[in-house]
């Protein structure tokens, strides 16, 4: 991964919050620095909260595989922000420190619909787009909507990763 990137835009304090944050500053838990960031732009975050709250935790995809290609993302962006937080995820949702470690090395013996997800995330990263190949072992494995949940994830947080980088936001201590 790299190293911590200089810091262009300053945290806001929740004080300094524009109220119609209000909401999401209420269904956030923890508020990370990634969202004080975000909070520049009250408009955009408001926008995005819906967003970010299906693929975070309403989307289709068990949380095991959200995790799996979130913690994907991350590593492929090198993005060490997303990498520390969905560690942490990853491992409340069952994921073991070797099979976490396997996500960035590429090792591990994974499930035939994990390493599927994990290819799939790979070509959308690589290619913005899925193979036939691909796309066939996808539907075997998942519904439509779960594919579309992968495709959405990986450009959720690929665009996060983006705002880390160019916005320096720094991992909270």
């Amino acid at each position: 991964m790299t190293t911590d990137p200089i810091q262009r835009v300053r945290p806001l304090a929740e004080a300094e919050w524009d109220p119609m944050l209000d909401a999401i500053r209420r269904r956030l838990n923890p508020i990370l620095n990634v969202h004080r960031v975000q909070a520049h732009h009250p408009a955009l975050f408001s926008a995005w909260g819906p967003l970010r709250d299906h693929i975070a935790a309403g989307g289709t995809l068990p949380g095991r595989l959200r995790e799996l290609v979130i913690l994907r993302i991350a590593h492929r962006a090198e993005s060490d922000y997303e990498w520390h937080q969905h560690v942490i995820r990853a491992r409340r949702e069952g994921l073991s420190d070797e099979e976490i470690e396997a996500v960035r090395d590429g090792t591990g013996e994974w499930e035939a619909r994990e390493e599927t997800l994990l290819t799939g995330t790979d070509e959308l990263f690589d290619e913005r787009s899925l193979s036939d190949p691909t796309w066939a072992a996808l539907t075997s494995h998942f519904t439509t909507e779960q594919i579309f949940d992968l495709i959405f994830t990986v450009g959720v947080y690929l665009t996060v990763a983006m705002l880390i980088a160019a916005t320096g936001a720094q991992l909270e201590p």
